[in-house]
């Protein structure tokens, strides 16, 4: 008894499509009935320029084809189908009635997606076609899905890039201008008009820090970070990833202790990004260390050749579950590491993808009550000798 596919006869399904080519006409006539009774259209050619003038007619979802032909054989022809556009994605079971090893992997070689030998056992053959069938259908969505979620994503990082820009533009001048009438109209206006104004400026510059965060986290996802490499050391990542945050550690009475790097050795990376998603940890840290407490930031090569951008904090720490949401972007929380003030809660997502763009990791130690360690983990890769450093 033949099987029958499970769309064979429902209506409104469309019929999937095979070619069969084969220059044994008897068998050709019995593999399309053979694959006819599970529901599915099916074409047949003798030969491979047969096929090929088939395929510009309609492409099928599966191609069956025998591997000796005239004309052109089943090695041709898989090359033909491999190096179209329109064919590339179509699974391809090959016929071969030889006992070698040799035609089967030249064939999986040049693209077949499985193989069956003569002579054939037909039910076994039609589970092994639906298989292959759907294994194709499966792939080819796959494939799909992913083109659209990377175009998608292009689409996003463009989308923030432009209204990023064309925000922080005017943002810049609101506060520079509203500064200037602050000062000007100082000890001139009604006692609430300087708060207000300051409250203006303050609303200002914490909009500004928003959209300086989604140009950041859209840059260090775009994966072009390697276009601006250069070399570098861990002392400079350190002593220039702290800039601006002394003030803020000395008004929340925190202390800042910067451990001198062990091994300084020269590295290759994105200074900047790099200084910067630093900079979010650290600034992570000061923020929720209690007053009195130490944030401790130090760097180190490991004996594997991995580099290492550390910050300790003692703060309140974080259960796992609470990790988990802090490293996805836009989660706010009540509190947490990736909470500021306020924010759109970027700053452990931005370090994390500023990490993997240099094909890194961030590594996160915390237990609530137990404070945080935040470590920025580079290849090995990335170390360069100091004598390449001169030469460059």
């Amino acid at each position: 008894m033949a099987l029958t596919s499970p769309d064979s006869h429902v209506p409104g399904v469309r019929r999937r499509k095979v070619l069969v080519v084969d220059d044994d006409a008897i068998l050709r006539e019995v593999m399309a009935e053979q694959l006819g009774s599970l529901g599915w259209e099916v074409a047949t050619a003798e030969n491979g320029e047969d096929a090929i003038t088939a395929f510009a007619l309609q492409v099928p979802d599966l191609a069956v084809i025998d591997i000796t032909m005239p004309r052109l054989d089943g090695f041709g022809l898989l090359g033909h189908i491999r190096q179209n556009p329109r064919t590339l994605d179509i699974p391809v079971i090959v016929c071969t009635s030889h006992n070698d090893r040799d035609p089967v992997e030249r064939a999986y070689r040049l693209g077949a997606s499985s193989f069956v030998t003569k002579p054939i056992n037909w039910p076994q053959f039609l589970h092994h076609a639906q298989f292959v069938m759907r294994s194709g259908e499966t792939e080819r969505a796959l494939r799909v899905a992913e083109a659209e979620a990377q175009a998608a994503s292009r689409t996003k990082s463009a989308m923030f890039q432009v209204l990023s820009h064309e925000l922080k533009t005017p943002l810049t001048a609101l506060i520079g201008l509203t500064d200037v009438m602050d000062r000007a109209l100082r000890n001139k206006t009604g006692q609430d008009a300087p708060e207000e104004l300051g409250h203006i400026i303050d609303a200002a510059r914490r909009l500004n820090v928003i959209v300086s965060d989604i140009m950041l986290l859209s840059k260090a996802v775009s994966g072009h970070q390697r276009e601006h490499f250069t070399a570098t050391t861990l002392g400079e990542v350190l002593e220039d990833g702290l800039a601006g945050l002394k003030t803020k550690a000395v008004e929340r009475k925190v202390k800042l202790l910067v451990r001198p790097a062990e091994n300084d050795a020269f590295f290759m990376c994105d200074e900047r990004l790099l200084k910067q998603a630093l900079a979010k940890l650290a600034d992570n840290a000061v923020k929720f260390s209690p007053e009195g407490s130490t944030v401790e930031l130090w760097g180190h090569v490991r004996a594997n050749g991995s580099i290492i951008l550390s910050v300790k904090d003692e703060g309140p720490g974080l259960s796992q579950q609470k990790l988990r949401e802090c490293l996805q972007p836009f989660m706010q929380e009540n509190s947490g590491y990736s909470r500021p003030a306020e924010g759109l809660g970027l700053g452990l997502p931005i370090a994390r993808a500023i990490c993997e763009a240099h094909g890194g990791e961030l590594a996160i130690q915390t237990a609530p009550g137990l404070g945080l360690l935040a470590a920025i983990v580079l290849p090995p890769s990335l170390l360069v000798r100091q004598a390449e450093v001169k030469h460059a």
